[in-house]
């Protein structure tokens, strides 16, 4: 422990006399006139304002503070600005509970309907194919054993279900950290309405280019309220059936794989205030006592 002390303070030593040497070269290269001086410094301290008030104005990603994005047109220019919550879409991305949640969308998914046959559900086999003693050969019992060609499976695979459980809190933080990581990335556009003038595949192809102009990769999620919602409807549906690099999902359906397997998130407004109702709303309501 003595040495590790000693240690220590030489360590702190040694990073004194540096600073003391590093500000001694500074004072000596800014003396000079007065007026000159003065104003180096006033230059310096303003410039340390105005960094400060840089970041005090733009809220720091992960801290839950409120985001202020702008709102589009169809067209990509901007008519407002909407506040997003910082509860929902500024908090801290988890790598893990990301790893954990698509893990368990994709074990979910999957059908489980592997069947092999084993010796007994095989058709034959019922008699002894031959003498136990006397032939010089092995014993056998069925031609239905596992060894023998046609025969049954043994320890093969059962239908089952793959899914595995996942609390619910971690399925919503999973959801939170996929919004918050495109939020971060800047890959999250807000929208007024995705209704179309004509329910065309041409129609969107031209509206996503205005809204992804400059993207190195199109490749979006789209997500409006409901299929008879009045931001996006059954036409929507209809326009996006033919593109391929474009998803589209109800504000009920997002989740976490769907958003990370696409590089952009356009929601409309009536789309965020669904989504953060959902996840505001506690998992277990308060029974009233009464």
């Amino acid at each position: 422990m003595a040495l590790r002390s000693l240690a220590r303070f030489a360590l702190s030593r040694r990073v004194a006399d540096a600073c003391f040497q590093q500000a001694t070269k500074l004072q000596v290269a800014v003396q000079g006139p007065p007026a000159l001086t003065s104003l180096l410094w006033r230059r310096t301290a303003s410039s340390l304002l105005q960094e400060a008030s840089a970041s005090t104005s733009t809220p720091a990603f992960g801290t839950e503070a409120d985001l202020v994005v702008p709102l589009l047109n169809q067209r990509g220019r901007q008519v407002g600005t909407y506040t997003l919550g910082g509860d929902v879409f500024n908090t801290e991305v988890r790598r893990d509970i990301l790893h954990r949640v698509v893990r368990w969308q994709l074990a979910a998914r999957q059908q489980g309907t592997h069947k092999t046959k084993t010796r007994t559900e095989v058709r034959g086999g019922g008699r002894k194919p031959r003498p136990q003693k006397g032939g010089g050969v092995s014993r056998q019992g069925s031609i239905r054993a596992p060894q023998w060609r046609g025969g049954g499976v043994a320890h093969g695979p059962v239908t089952r279900s793959h899914a595995i459980k996942l609390l619910k809190r971690i399925r919503r933080l999973g959801l939170c950290s996929a919004l918050s990581a495109k939020a971060r990335e800047g890959r999250l556009l807000v929208v007024d309405t995705l209704r179309l003038p004509q329910p065309k595949t041409r129609v969107l192809s031209s509206t996503l280019e205005g809204l992804l102009a400059g993207a190195p990769r199109r490749s979006v999620l789209l997500s409006d309220l409901s299929a008879e919602g009045p931001d996006g409807g059954e036409g929507l549906r209809r326009a996006c059936a033919n593109l391929p690099w474009v998803d589209l999902l109800p504000s009920i359906g997002l989740n976490v794989y769907s958003i990370l397997r696409r590089d952009y998130l356009v929601l409309t407004r009536q789309s965020v205030e669904a989504v953060q109702e959902r996840l505001r709303k506690p998992i277990r309501p308060q029974r009233s006592t009464a």
